[in-house]
């Protein structure tokens, strides 16, 4: 097989909706009057970016002002040259993504038209080539087709929703979102390319594996077609795969597999297996090694010149979903297991890293995920209202040992069910799933985001308890069916959340724990994060918090005179949920908003985001496994935002980051707080077993030790345990005054620090604190060693950007020396760290 790649410079062009057939521009005589050059891959306001036809749609209140792009048609020209041997060839042009309706013109003649944004277009263009071609492609963002569609009132969606959006097969957040902006993307936004075959190509191969009992061996299935593009059935040539299974790292060679078979015309199914033995598993970061092999298929001719291959890094591993009956008021599990073994899942949902999508590079996919990685994630849920990710997303996951619950791109209303569209989401189930069905982080596919679950609050809010539920048959019927016979290796879950007669259970399923931030109507209550406590969801995987980026973050996205509280930019930029959470918040635990400094206001509401999302992923910890999965609401942005996230659009982390971190470490100490004592667990996410030591005390902040004590626990593989139960009745006296802490120990390892305190953040009467540091090198590495007499609160090390520390935002407990790893490039000189901490 030859490749022609199309990608890089076409020359673009925007004309009013319906004019451009009419003007003839699929001519090849044809003058474009206003061209700019555009970049394939690429989207429409990303070209009118670089020319300077609009400013930057993130900044300031910038996205209205692009909103007559969805509007216009983009016509995309390109000459292109191709070799003279390859002309006889059987030729496909290729269109991976194409966002959103298009027709697609070569040397003047209409190919195809296409309307789904997900699904690549392939078409057979033998014999229609030349030596030298021009394409042309019209594309539109679906917007007009759809701007008279009829739909469904959807009464218990949010306010910004444009539900005409349920026609069109492409991201549904552009229409705007909670946290995102209108910004209806159009253009070319995947890879372009031609393909020529010598007669022959593989089609949809699939990897498959089983492993033993007793993981001792192992069968690797490779299975698809190949099709033979001659017409001649009297042409049935004896051909050859050839199936390599290597170690990725280092390339060697573990097992190959030669079958010879006859081509007939048309498609020829195939089937190969390989057995490995020992083989390497694929595990979930922090339970073992997500070990990838590298898989390649070649298709060879009798004389062993190749004619088509198939490579791919994957994965060998088993998942399931365990949903068994638990104690009479507990319900039903909701474990997902990687071969074999139970995993609580650890992390968060994933939206697209930006509103503009093709501008997502592979370098920021990269850091995102690493960043996850290091804080102890294990899962990504790719929400319903996003894209099918690329694939180097996916690949990178399953690198990182981090397993990918998949949505699939249905999101908060009623669609269609005329028969053209359900006959359009059938291509698109069986396109995705083919394409997507060999990544091995992709651990679950569901059906969508919250339809279930919003159908049953329609039928309250309407009072229609035979409400219709006009697109059940795709998620119940067409998903199930579909899956069954392309992908049964990997569970179907048919919404999120979803789970019996309640879609949104504690009983059953999974749950989105929206009670806290958007739910309760009283603000008191809702910005209360410790009614988290009080859920027994089975598996979370939705709940979150609000808080605004980091100072710097801000200044990119708005205008200096707007860096205020609630101006236009800021509220352009603020989340449609906010609702003065965050005042509310701020006002129950820490202090009046009114009474605190616009740096004040940032850094406390960042804490308390920070403090809430940890309270509620260690609670749920705790339960382990009557929860099995905690993934919260969300964790990086598609543009500037006063939002969700951990990691804001521009990839710096809001403090979050780090209490995220903290509670999600494999070896996790959490302190549970009752009235007259306190509670000490400690969760194992490890395969081992585990002796540790617990050091705890009571203690003034001011260092005056009223008690102490210290405890050693064994804490089975892969468990949870309570450790301890330490009477704290004294506390009562002087609960403003005093802390409970705690330090758990590997030898002289510590392995984790935590503190809960007696009263709210407000009422703390805090000793002013001195922070003393150092930068000490050791053996080739740096640390910054602080120390405080008294007790510090919310220490933030501030380093230059080429260097990072291990944690930030924590507190020091008095006399207690803290040690963090630095990691960057060059020498750390104390006069470029500086900490700041809240009590100074």
């Amino acid at each position: 097989m030859h490749r022609l790649s199309l990608d890089g410079s076409w020359i673009l062009e925007g004309l009013p909706y319906g004019e451009g057939v009419e003007k003839k521009a699929y001519r090849p005589d044809y003058t474009p009057s206003d061209p700019l050059e555009a970049l394939v891959p690429g989207e429409v306001h990303l070209d009118l970016l670089r020319a300077g036809r609009i400013p930057e749609p993130l900044f300031g209140e910038n996205a209205k002002l692009c909103q007559w792009v969805e509007e216009k048609e983009w016509w995309y020209r390109r000459k292109f040259s191709v070799p003279g041997e390859w002309l006889t060839l059987h030729a496909e042009l290729v269109f991976e993504g194409i966002d959103t309706d298009c027709d697609v013109y070569l040397n003047g003649e209409h190919l195809a038209h296409h309307e789904n944004m997900f699904v690549p277009l392939v078409i057979d263009v033998s014999g229609k080539l030349q030596s030298e071609n021009l394409l042309v492609v019209r594309v539109d963002s679906g917007v007009m087709r759809i701007q008279n569609k009829p739909f469904v009132p959807y009464p218990a969606g949010s306010p910004e929703q444009d539900y005409r959006r349920v026609w069109a097969r492409k991201a549904q957040f552009t229409f705007a979102w909670d946290w995102a902006p209108r910004l209806v993307n159009v253009g070319i936004w995947r890879s372009v390319s031609l393909r020529f075959f010598e007669g022959f190509a593989l089609r949809d191969v699939f990897v498959r594996g089983s492993i033993s009992c007793d993981r001792k061996s192992a069968t690797v299935t490779l299975s698809g077609a190949v099709e033979n593009f001659s017409k001649n059935f009297a042409c049935e040539p004896k051909l050859r795969l050839r199936a390599l299974l290597f170690e990725e790292e280092g390339r060697k060679l573990v097992v190959s597999k030669d079958e010879s078979f006859r081509a007939y015309p048309g498609l020829t199914n195939f089937t190969l297996t390989l057995e490995v033995s020992p083989p390497r598993l694929w595990w979930p970061n922090g339970f073992g090694e997500p070990h990838l092999y590298r898989v390649l298929l070649l298709l060879l001719d009798e004389e062993g010149r190749e004619l088509d291959r198939f490579e791919k890094a994957w994965g060998l591993r088993e998942v399931a979903l365990r949903q068994e009956p638990l104690s009479s008021d507990e319900g039903e599990s909701f474990i997902l297991t990687v071969n074999g073994e139970p995993i609580f899942c650890k992390g968060a949902d994933w939206v697209p890293a930006d509103s503009l999508i093709p501008r997502v590079t592979r370098e920021k996919y990269q850091r995102l995920i690493e960043e996850a990685q290091k804080a102890h994630f294990n899962m990504f849920r790719v929400w319903g209202g996003g894209i099918y990710e690329d694939p180097f997303f996916y690949e990178h996951c399953a690198r990182c040992g981090i397993m990918v619950w998949q949505d699939f791109m249905f999101a908060c209303a009623y669609y269609p069910k005329s028969p053209e569209f359900l006959q359009e989401v059938e291509r698109e189930i069986q396109a995705v799933v083919k394409q997507l069905r060999n990544e091995t982080a992709i651990v679950l596919w569901c059906g969508n985001n919250e339809l279930q679950w919003l159908h049953e609050r329609n039928k309250e809010i309407t009072g229609k308890k035979d409400l219709e539920f006009p697109d059940y048959d795709i998620y119940h019927i067409l998903m199930p069916r579909l899956l069954k016979d392309l992908d049964p290796t990997r569970p179907f879950w048919p919404s999120s959340p979803y789970g019996g007669s309640d879609p949104n259970s504690e009983n059953e399923g999974d749950r989105h724990f929206w009670d806290v931030s958007i739910l309760i109507e009283d603000l008191k209550e809702r910005v209360n994060y410790e009614n988290y406590a009080r859920d027994r969801g089975k598996f979370i995987s939705e709940f979150g918090v609000l808080a605004p980026p980091v100072l710097e973050s801000l200044r990119e996205f708005i205008p200096e005179e707007e860096l205020f509280l609630d101006s236009p930019s800021w509220q352009f930029h603020n989340n449609v949920f906010e609702r003065e959470n965050i005042r509310g918040m701020l006002r129950e635990f820490v202090k009046d908003p009114e009474r605190l400094s616009f740096p004040e206001y940032l850094r406390f509401a960042q804490l308390l985001q920070g403090e809430a999302l940890k309270f509620a992923l260690e609670h749920w910890r705790r339960r382990k496994f009557l929860t099995a999965g905690a993934l919260f609401w969300m964790y990086s942005d598609c543009w500037g935002a006063i939002g969700w996230t951990v990691i804001d659009y521009y990839l710096r982390k809001k403090p979050s980051y780090y209490f995220v971190r903290r509670a999600f470490q494999p070896v996790d100490l959490s302190l549970r707080r009752g009235e007259y004592a306190v509670e000490l667990f400690v969760v194992n996410d490890t395969p081992e077993a585990l002796v540790l030591a617990v050091e705890y005390g009571l203690s003034f902040f001011d260092g005056r030790e009223i008690t102490s004590g210290n405890l050693s626990c064994h804490i089975p593989p892969n468990s949870s345990r309570k450790v301890g139960v330490v009477p704290c009745g004294v506390a009562t006296a002087r609960p403003s005054e005093v802390f409970f802490w705690a330090r758990l120990l590997d030898g002289d390892r510590v392995l984790d620090w935590e503190r809960c305190f007696f009263v709210r953040f407000k009422d703390l009467k805090l000793e002013k604190a001195r922070v003393d540091w150092d930068v000490v090198f050791e053996k080739g590495e740096t640390f910054i060693e602080l120390v405080s007499p008294v007790f510090a609160w919310f220490v933030n090390v501030e380093l230059p950007s080429s260097f990072t520390p291990e944690d930030n935002y924590f507190d020091l407990f008095p006399g207690k020396v803290r040690r963090l790893k630095i990691t960057g490039e060059g020498e750390l000189k104390k006069q470029d760290v500086e900490i700041s901490w809240n009590n100074a």
